[in-house]
């Protein structure tokens, strides 16, 4: 009879450890999920309002005054990443011509100092190339959002610009090409004073075609 009662308790004692088991099994699937789900929710809160930020037209692209102050700061970042890449490229070349013995033998006729010198300005300036291209891919890689309507608004900007600009065969050293390919427009303000510009190259060099074709 003992034996029964205490086979009964240990039945009962092993039901009720797999059922707090099975409980906290539970709770910790339970939390979580909820746990990610909150991490997702941040996700979208934060990918929600970085779009709530930026005006939109009707048909879904960018305003002109977010699509400059957006382009600003991917130039902005692309010049940020040309002082490492710039001076990354002189450190490599120093670094190499360091740690070569000093030969003075001549190389392809020249001093060996003068060519480790122009080699070094060269890997200089390929940083200086590079980095522009650096900078704009880290820009891309955390704004993929912006990206894709930036290229729609750049498609349409260089086509103003292309539009809009003056003949190149209207400039001359009294009346230079200002800005030809829109570089300096930073907003709409500055394509405003660049339209004017151009309609003032194609003003003046039309007048001074007039005055040679009376000549």
């Amino acid at each position: 009879m003992n034996l029964t009662r205490a086979t009964l308790f240990l039945l009962r004692e092993k039901h009720n450890i797999g059922a707090l088991s099975s409980l906290q099994r539970s709770y910790n699937f339970n939390r979580f999920y909820s746990m990610n789900n909150k991490n997702e929710k941040n996700v979208n809160n934060a990918q929600e309002s970085q779009k709530s930020k930026l005006q939109l037209t009707p048909d879904g692209k960018l305003t002109w005054n977010d699509y400059f102050a957006l382009r600003r700061r991917r130039r902005l970042s692309e010049r940020i990443i040309t002082i490492p890449t710039t001076i990354g490229g002189f450190g490599l070349s120093i670094g190499y011509v360091a740690t070569r013995e000093f030969d003075p033998t001549p190389i392809l006729g020249q001093e060996p100092f003068l060519i480790y010198g122009v080699g070094t300005v060269l890997c200089g300036f390929t940083g200086l190339l590079i980095g522009p291209v650096v900078g704009s891919s880290i820009w891309r890689l955390f704004h993929r959002e912006e990206v894709k309507l930036m290229e729609q608004r750049d498609r349409e900007f260089f086509e103003h610009v292309k539009k809009n600009r003056a003949d190149p065969s209207l400039h001359t050293l009294r009346n230079p090409a200002p800005d030809y390919y829109g570089e300096k427009i930073k907003s709409v303000q500055d394509y405003r004073k660049w339209l004017r510009k151009q309609r003032e190259i194609v003003r003046k060099g039309t007048f001074h075609l007039g005055e040679e074709d009376y000549s």
